[in-house]
């Protein structure tokens, strides 16, 4: 779901939704982020299905820096509010999009889509991390879907 809904509002223009100055499709910079989320959220889905956890604890590790960058730059600002500096950077990049939470003062609501992106990370690690404990120590010996339905 993360991965399709990024992509979703990296790729294509959807009004105040994404609204971003210059953002364009086919920009150089929005192919090569949105190819680069998408290439480590695939590998997490393949470490899932295999159960690799080399695959999972880089996902891990990978969506939590996503959501610590996150919290650094949208959710601090909106918390502790935000510098003037910060405040010009806001308006020209976040000021006509849709927002869910109020501006106060010099605290500046994150944008909708990313407060949407930030709720499917959290999602997201919080199912790994269960996902990575129940999966059998190193130990006990793992069974691949393949082998699985080899044997079936």
């Amino acid at each position: 779901m993360l991965l399709a809904y990024f992509e979703l509002c990296i790729l294509i223009p959807l009004g105040r939704w994404n609204d971003q100055p210059d953002m364009s499709a086919v920009s150089s910079g929005n192919l090569i982020m949105g190819g680069a989320i998408a290439g480590a959220q695939l590998l997490l889905l393949i470490g899932t299905v295999w159960r690799l956890k080399p695959l999972l604890w880089l996902g891990l590790i990978g969506d939590t820096v996503w959501l610590l960058l996150h919290l650094h730059s949208l959710w601090l600002p909106y918390i502790f509010g935000a510098s003037p500096q910060y405040a010009n950077m806001y308006a020209r990049v976040w000021g006509r999009t849709t927002k869910l939470l109020p501006n106060f003062g010099n605290h500046l609501a994150p944008d909708a889509m990313h407060t949407l992106i930030d709720v499917f990370v959290v999602a997201v690690i919080v199912t790994l991390v269960s996902y990575l404990r129940s999966l059998p120590t190193a130990a006990s010996p793992v069974e691949r879907p393949q082998q699985a339905a080899r044997q079936m």
